[in-house]
């Protein structure tokens, strides 16, 4: 037998380069290329079938692919690329844009691999490209109308919206400038309402201009849209008979060099409510794929045109109906961080309770006690009043000192009142206090200094805020004596304006009488005030002279019984051994109620875990006499809690406590026979109170 070459010798270099090339053309591609060893571009192969400029292969011929014009590859992409290529390994997938010489982005995707000679020495590369650009287009205009879409749902206004949304369309397409026209249904005109344009000096200057523009039916390119009610496509406006001279001339197109225009109509409804004019200064020829997603864009814009003015309409009318001046931006952010704000307040106050039963009256650090428990009580207040403007709330009337209120009020007010107006405040030492909720306070007394501030205008001068305790009834204050006799505490605010006519004096606490401009209120604010007087039983006065200021004198009735002093923690009733299963997801807050309720005599199983809770509850249902849980926690709230505890143990006395309560969640509570609902807040007496009151039946029974 003869020598036979072994399966290494026996690989044809050049077999083996025709089998790599077959597979290549199997790949069926529509650009093959090679490269030598300096990677300058020796030759293309173009397929018959490809719609790749062949005119631009024969331009690279004897350069680097860097040296092609490729808008979407920067100095750090192409350095990456020449990396792969200094280390002479293959590469796929590379995309490459261009623009073609009408001016379209035409889109390749490059694969290569490096050629060596049989005797393994580095002779350049070869490769394919395909033409990728009809996917890509229809990608890019596809992430153009979500993006759009994203647009129009997170807008807080239509003016915002349309800006954005211009502003998308022409930073994907390349267009310099687009424009919004609406439609006035009165005047039969097209109107600049909104428009965008990059940032060069005369493309600014040509969106300023245009704000000037009003276009008849059939005038210019948009008002032949308005008319027609399909789209109007100019590669060169400057040529284009359909362009309206007059408009031109009016904002400098020709002088800025406006060549390509495209204007679609919005439509709702089947009626043209505005049209889009996007602008650019290179001609632009007409693209099939683009005004079909412009299209559907234009559609998208139409029903959220149509759907804000339904809103601004609805929302007219609930403003005539409700509280106008409610903060409504906060919403369901606030109410979260309020959440984490509560437990951090409520485990801080709770440490403040235990720090005083371990700090005699006398004790040094008494004073700074008292002073972190009035400053965590005042940011409980103030969480409560931003959870209150952010999820409106039944009125919770509580005992409350005006003059605490008063001052909290001042505070707001100070930063924002215009320069050389004062803020004073004048409170009586012995004003009693009233029952009611602080929230509406604060809000009466806002917009009686907000009418104050209105009524001065730019005048120098003071507003004051007095505070004092009168009689009423017979023999009483004159404005309450048909009001039953009793104390009464009196909240006046008076300014040196100038002051109210007489003749609509009788006027001013009607819902939507207002004397000041359009755009300057809603004339509900008195209306606001009169209503919250009215549900806390108590009365206005209004005393005013033209050139004499104003003052509104606001009458509320006193709390009867005088107010019991608060006892000192060791002196409370001991918990008598009832036994709490405590439940909150903050772990800071259920050590400190832990250690507070024990102090107070109470046996407590702390859990920051639902699960861990429920499963306690299962062992030993029997040996607690209460549940107390938080309501909104992670996984499980407070009421998937309380069904949970009547499933293992119908008569378990459940308390609730919340960082907002509503009705929906009472009746939800109600139905579950949940006991009791707390706010997060409350002082820890209520707790123990509501504890104690639904256990004493249970404690007598043993």
């Amino acid at each position: 037998m003869g020598n036979r070459p072994s399966g290494r010798q026996s690989v044809d270099p050049l077999h083996e380069s025709e089998v790599r090339f077959r597979r290549l053309a199997a790949l069926s591609a529509d650009v093959y290329w090679e490269q030598d060893e300096a990677l300058r571009f020796i030759s293309f192969s173009t397929s018959r079938s490809s719609h790749i400029d062949r005119r631009h292969t024969e331009s690279l011929l004897g350069k680097a692919r860097w040296e092609g014009d490729y808008v979407n590859m920067t100095e750090a992409d192409w350095a990456a690329h020449r990396a792969v290529l200094a280390a002479r390994q293959p590469f796929r997938d590379l995309e490459l844009c261009r623009y073609d010489g009408s001016e379209r982005k035409v889109w390749l995707r490059v694969s290569g691999e490096p050629v060596l000679d049989a005797s393994g020495v580095f002779k350049g590369y070869q490769g394919i490209a395909c033409d990728i650009t009809e996917r890509r287009r229809a990608e890019e205009l596809r992430e153009l109308e979500h993006a759009v879409t994203r647009i129009l749902a997170d807008a807080d206004s239509a003016s915002a919206a349309l800006q954005s949304a211009i502003r998308a369309v022409c930073e994907t397409e390349g267009w310099d400038c687009g424009r919004f026209f609406r439609v006035d249904e009165q005047a039969k005109l097209l109107r600049f309402a909104e428009g965008w344009g990059i940032a060069e000096p005369a493309v600014q200057r040509f969106l300023a201009l245009s704000r000037e523009l009003v276009y008849a039916p059939g005038a210019g390119m948009s008002g032949l849209a308005w008319q027609t009610g399909e789209p109007v496509w100019s590669n060169d406006v400057a040529k284009d008979p359909r362009s309206s001279k007059v408009a031109a001339n009016k904002i400098g197109s020709r002088e800025i060099g406006i060549h390509g225009v495209f204007v679609f109509p919005i439509v709702s409804s089947a009626d043209t409510i505005g049209v889009l004019n996007f602008a650019s200064r290179r001609p632009r020829e007409p693209e099939e794929q683009l005004l079909q997603a412009i299209t559907a864009i234009g559609v998208q814009i139409g029903q959220f045109l149509r759907r804000r003015q339904a809103d601004e309409q609805r929302q007219a009318l609930e403003e005539q109906l409700h509280h106008a001046q409610k903060m409504q931006a906060i919403g369901t952010l606030a109410t979260g961080i309020a959440h984490e704000f509560n437990n951090v307040l409520r485990a801080i106050l709770a440490n403040v309770e235990l720090a005083r039963m371990d700090a005699g009256p006398e004790h040094p650090v008494r004073e700074s006690i008292e002073e972190i428990d009035k400053a965590s009580r005042r940011a409980r207040d103030i969480v409560q009043r931003i959870l209150a403007f952010a999820r409106p709330q039944p009125a919770q009337r509580r005992r409350i000192a005006l003059r605490e209120v008063a001052k909290e009020a001042i505070r707001l007010l100070g930063p924002t009142l215009p320069a050389g107006i004062e803020l004073v405040a004048d409170f009586d030492p012995d004003t009693p206090e009233i029952l009611g909720d602080a929230t509406q306070i604060h809000q009466l007394l806002l917009n009686l200094c907000a009418n104050a501030v209105q009524a001065m205008g730019r005048s120098p001068g003071s507003i004051t805020v007095r505070l004092s305790g009168v009689a009423g009834g017979r023999g009483g204050e004159a404005a309450i004596r048909e009001l039953p006799s009793g104390p009464y505490a009196r909240l006046s605010v008076s300014d040196c304006g100038s002051g109210i006519d007489p003749a609509i004096q009788g006027r001013i606490f009607e819902p939507f009488f207002s004397t000041k401009s359009a755009g300057e209120g809603t004339g509900l604010g008195l209306a606001i005030v009169h209503g919250i007087v009215r549900a806390h039983e108590g009365a206005i006065e209004l005393k005013s002279e033209p050139g004499k200021g104003t003052t509104f004198h606001v009458y509320f009735p006193a709390v009867q019984s005088a107010a019991q002093p608060a006892a000192d923690p060791s002196t409370r009733a001991p918990g008598r051994g009832r036994h709490v299963l405590f439940l909150d997801d903050s772990e800071a807050l259920v050590s400190a109620m832990v250690r507070s309720l024990s102090r107070r005599g109470y046996r407590v199983s702390g859990y920051s875990a639902p699960e861990e809770a429920l499963q306690a509850l299962r062992e030993k249902a029997r040996s607690y006499d209460v549940l107390v849980s938080d309501y909104m926690m992670p996984g499980m709230s407070g009421l998937d809690i309380a069904r949970e505890a009547a499933a293992l143990r119908p008569d378990l006395p459940v308390i609730i406590f919340s960082g907002h309560i509503d009705e929906e969640l009472r009746r939800k509570a109600r139905e579950l026979g949940v006991r009791q609902l707390l706010g997060k807040l409350d002082a820890p007496d209520e707790l123990t109170e509501a504890i104690d009151r639904l256990t004493a039946g249970a404690a007598a029974a043993r």
